[in-house]
């Protein structure tokens, strides 16, 4: 017998004297809380009890229990009473996350999610309120693409709820995103590279232009590009790693995937810029740093030097550095259509 009458006694000693409104032998609890309570072993064999106040929805619990239990299927209604932020937390330290996408994943975590489930249990949250919470995020002018990286991150952790047994179900079922918007890709000409090349201020930046123009780096691995991954020789650089920011400070990590570590052609006109860079500040290691020796951010070098030569090379306004990868891939400056002297 699993369920159990709180109030009457189970195996009363003889004579004992029954209450008169059940006519059963009371407990010292009688009429005292709720009057029934199942008691069960959880997956670690340890003792736990749920009570209810009619004794049809205990026996449908335990009904409930007894059948999914040999199936695996049982999951304790407590874990599913657990705060979302708590299993978010826990769910975020168990990931294998480089650190750039733990940073995002967290500031997402603060500014996005926590705030609408944060206090929420997991087995509370419904399929209606995260439809909503989308169409809010939408509505607060946050991009499409904006909006489905941050339901990403949500839709993860409730699936690792349900893997971890703390609901059964995700009420990630049939949510509609909004619509991505189009992405505009700008191609350069071959002119607009060479006058975006003229335009850098300080000219000592002009390199990374054609770092991308010419040998399709993105920008975190321009940024990043050491004087020992170059070897003019062979007329190869290698690319095994780029500038990120962690902790708001820009700092040297792997290449977004595996298969971003390659070896890349310089093309003439590239190779010739870098000798000619190297030959007049003689870096130890990362080439392009900042006037006070340090790596360069990106958000620093697209707003203080990109933009403005943007605007200075009159070059589409909406371009941005990986434009220039596209522009790599796509036109022939790779094979040197600007000469080595078009500086």
């Amino acid at each position: 017998m699993t369920v159990y009458d709180r109030w009457h006694k189970s195996h009363p000693d003889p004579g004992e004297t029954k209450c008169s409104e059940h006519k059963r032998v009371p407990t010292a609890k009688h009429g005292q809380g709720v009057r029934w309570q199942v008691r069960y072993r959880d997956e670690k064999g340890e003792q736990r009890k749920r009570n209810f106040e009619k004794k049809a929805d205990a026996d449908r619990f335990d009904v409930t229990r007894r059948a999914d239990e040999p199936r695996g299927e049982w999951i304790d209604p407590k874990l599913g009473q657990t705060r979302f932020q708590v299993y978010a937390g826990t769910w975020l330290a168990s990931r294998l996350h480089k650190p750039g996408t733990s940073m995002t994943y967290e500031g997402h975590l603060k500014n996005h999610i926590n705030p609408v489930f944060g206090l929420v249990p997991l087995i509370s949250i419904r399929p209606t309120s995260v439809q909503k919470w989308v169409k809010d995020l939408h509505a607060k002018g946050l991009a499409p693409r904006t909006v489905e990286t941050i339901y990403v991150i949500f839709s993860s952790i409730m699936r690792g709820a349900v893997r971890d047994g703390m609901i059964r179900r995700s009420p990630c079922v049939d949510i509609r995103l909004p619509e991505p918007d189009k992405t505009t890709i700008r191609l350069l000409s071959p002119a607009e590279v060479l006058a975006l090349y003229r335009a850098m201020r300080p000219p000592d930046y002009a390199p990374l232009i054609l770092l991308g123009a010419a040998a399709g780096l993105r920008q975190g691995e321009a940024l990043g590009l050491a004087v020992d991954r170059i070897d003019f020789a062979e007329g190869m650089l290698t690319v095994d790693q780029q500038v990120v920011v962690i902790d708001r400070r820009p700092t040297l990590a792997p290449p977004k995937t595996k298969a971003s570590v390659r070896d890349v052609p310089i093309p003439a006109v590239l190779a010739h810029a870098l000798a000619e860079y190297i030959d007049r500040h003689e870096p130890e290691d990362v080439l392009f740093r900042t006037t006070r020796g340090n790596l360069i951010r990106r958000d620093y070098f697209n707003a203080e030097v990109l933009k403005p030569a943007i605007f200075s090379a009159g070059v589409p306004a909406d371009m941005t550095f990986h434009d220039l990868r596209h522009t790599f891939a796509s036109t022939a400056l790779a094979e040197g259509v600007i000469s080595e002297g078009s500086r």
